[in-house]
């Protein structure tokens, strides 16, 4: 069994190169005896790499199917999956950059039905007996399914054990060897204390390395910050530690590599505090202003630290948050780079200031844009609820009426239009929510526009400047809101790309005071995609994209890719969750088919074209499962 390059992949000067950001291997191995049964999957890919998800191709007659495998977060990765019967070839596709790549499959082979049960029962025992249940009504997707999530998803409280499970030992010479480039990094690691007791291990630490130029020195919190940077070179990359603290042994050349392949001022990974992991999303200025970002586990260039710390700073400053406020960007390594038993010092969280609220009087126009067809009991609440909560806001309503027939809509909505601030714009036919909405789109008035869905009610008074507010930064783009479901849980919380195969709404049903996964609900922060039940955007931004993708994704997962479409003209998607609304969701479509059987052609567009993003949401570490929609090891 081996891999063979088949995609955008050549061999040069003894290193498997990448070509484009889909690379492709083919598993050269008997296809046919796995075909139809349980398998594990075993690899292993450099530490020095960008941690990302290979994806596993299966390919059959009737088609191909995209699997997202387990990031090798500590080098090694396992993933446990059924294969279709039918399956003839078996393609890996490793790496989601161009450049040089270290990959290894280490083993595939059929695994038993005792074995997967107790693994899966060992996680979580609900969803095997689940998968259990639905096996003996004859289900055998559903019962593939759950049992499928219960293997993929480890509980945070098992971190220790599927640390273990997926660590292996540094290669330095093989599958970790450096570039020559990085191997010439120069690196000062200040500790911070008494040298008494841990002078013997960080000394050690330093002659295990692969790199030559890191400088060791012991400060006391005192000393002048000037004088610890006096020789440094401008590119040095310096980190502040204390004697008790550990860095993995990867990490120096974890940083040193990623430094090559991306400058930067500022580079930040992930750590253990007290053997508990913390993950953290990539760069996301917003949520480095407003919540702790980063960590401990952060360097910095010698010369960014001279400029950005403030006259007379001391050694100590090394040991607290970097002033990321004058950062337009930094770099995160997706690595657990630094093990420590103090806790990140508290960040103190800035006001919002009137730029990013702006008072309702003074303020540009915006346009609420609200797409409806009957069901006048869920568009007159949803119309009573923007009336009482944004009773001093200037705007303008475009109701947009896909073809009411029922007496009562039709009626509310002829005394709505007598409301100045409201229009009714006829657009009978098939249901197409993205072209309904580029329709009212072009007939908008004002500068930014908030698209809401007729089955939600709004519940904070300042939801109209705080979304329109930030959707007027030059750098935002999509704004979305905190949804709940009628009974106060969680509904949207913002969207992680792969999750559930395409996209999908992380913690939903949490309880609505639940500060999420690293504080996320508590606090406005990036990601790359918001539901457009409520959403704000530029009319400009909305416009500069070619609004709703109306001809390929006429109903579902159009939101979804408007985000991205923006993203990939450098306008982040933002979430405030101080925003708060209530979202009875699709209370007004009529059919109960699941989405993957009703939109299928949606969803396979969709998986096609943003595969790439798919395997690696920025905002939600590769560790993390895509399997379970609460925060759960990969």
């Amino acid at each position: 069994m081996k891999l063979t390059p088949l995609v955008d992949v050549v061999l040069q000067d003894g290193r498997t190169i990448s070509q484009s950001r889909l690379p492709w291997l083919r598993i050269d191995g008997p296809v046919r005896q796995w075909a139809g049964h349980w398998v594990r999957l075993v690899f292993e890919a450099s530490l020095l790499d960008p941690l990302t998800r290979p994806i596993l191709r299966i390919i059959g007659p009737g088609g191909e199917e995209d699997v997202m495998l387990p990031a090798p977060s500590f080098g090694r990765g396992s993933w446990i999956g059924f294969l279709p019967s039918d399956a003839t070839e078996l393609r890996l596709s490793p790496a989601d950059w161009t450049g040089p790549f270290a990959f290894r499959l280490v083993s595939l082979g059929r695994i038993g039905l005792f074995p997967r049960l107790a693994r899966g029962a060992r996680r979580h025992p609900k969803a095997v007996m689940n998968a259990l249940w639905a096996g003996m009504r004859g289900n055998r997707q559903m019962e593939q399914a759950r049992l499928r999530r219960a293997l993929g998803a480890t509980p945070l409280a098992m971190y220790q054990a599927w640390r273990l499970e997926r660590s292996r030992a540094i290669e330095w010479t093989d599958l970790d060897r450096p570039s020559p480039a990085a191997l010439g990094m120069r690196f000062r690691l200040v500790v911070i204390g008494d040298p008494s007791q841990h002078a013997a291990a960080w000394r050690d630490f330093v002659t295990a390395q692969p790199l030559e130029g890191i400088a060791l020195s012991w400060a006391s919190p005192q000393t002048p910050l000037a004088t610890l940077l006096g020789e440094a070179g401008e590119d040095d990359l310096v980190i502040g530690l204390r004697p008790d603290d550990r860095l993995s042994d990867f990490a120096l050349a974890a940083v040193a590599q990623r430094s090559v392949d991306d400058p930067a001022a500022l580079y930040y990974g992930d750590e253990e505090c007290g053997g508990v992991p913390r993950f953290r999303p990539d760069w996301s200025p917003v949520l480095a202003r407003h919540a702790g970002l980063v960590g401990q586990a952060w360097f910095a260039r010698a010369n960014w630290l001279r400029q950005a710390m403030p006259s007379g700073a001391q050694a100590e400053a090394l040991l607290s948050r970097p002033p990321v406020d004058a950062l337009v960007r930094a770099v995160h390594v997706r690595r657990i780079l630094l093990s420590t038993s103090h806790a990140s010092p508290a960040v103190p969280v800035p006001p919002f200031s009137p730029a990013i609220m702006p008072a309702g009087e003074q303020s540009p126009m915006p346009t609420i844009i609200i797409p409806t067809r009957n069901r006048a009991d869920l568009l007159s609440a949803c119309i009573r609820s923007l009336l009482d909560h944004s009773s001093r806001e200037h705007f303008e309503v475009v109701i947009i009426d896909n073809g009411s027939t029922e007496p009562g809509t039709l009626t509310y909505l002829e005394t709505v239009a007598k409301d100045a601030r409201f229009s009714i714009l006829r657009s009978p036919g098939s249901f197409n929510f993205a072209a309904i909405c580029n329709e009212a789109a072009e007939r908008a008035r004002g500068d930014t526009l908030v698209f809401l869905n007729n089955d939600t009610e709004i519940l904070s008074d300042d939801w109209l400047p705080r979304l329109t507010g930030w959707a007027r930064q030059p750098d935002i783009g999509a704004v979305g809101a905190k949804l709940l479901y009628k009974d106060d849980t969680l509904q949207h919380g913002g969207v992680v790309l792969g999750m559930g195969g395409r996209a999908a709404h992380f913690e939903r049903r949490l309880p609505r005071s639940d500060t999420g996964f690293f504080g996320r609900l508590s606090t406005p922060h990036e990601l790359s995609a918001v539901t457009a039940a409520c959403l704000a955007v530029s009319r400009e931004k909305f416009r500069g994209i070619g609004g709703f993708d109306q001809h390929n994704l006429p109903i579902d997962l159009n939101d979804i890719d408007l985000c991205l479409r923006l993203n990939e003209r450098g306008w982040r998607t933002l979430l405030d969750p101080s925003v708060v609304l209530r979202h009875h969701e699709s209370a007004s479509r009529s059919t109960k088919m699941p989405s993957e059987v009703l939109y299928r052609k949606e969803i396979g567009y969709f998986r096609s074209k943003w595969l790439h993003l798919l395997r690696n949401d920025p905002y939600f570490h590769p560790a993390l499962s895509l399997e379970w929609y609460r925060a759960a090891l990969g």
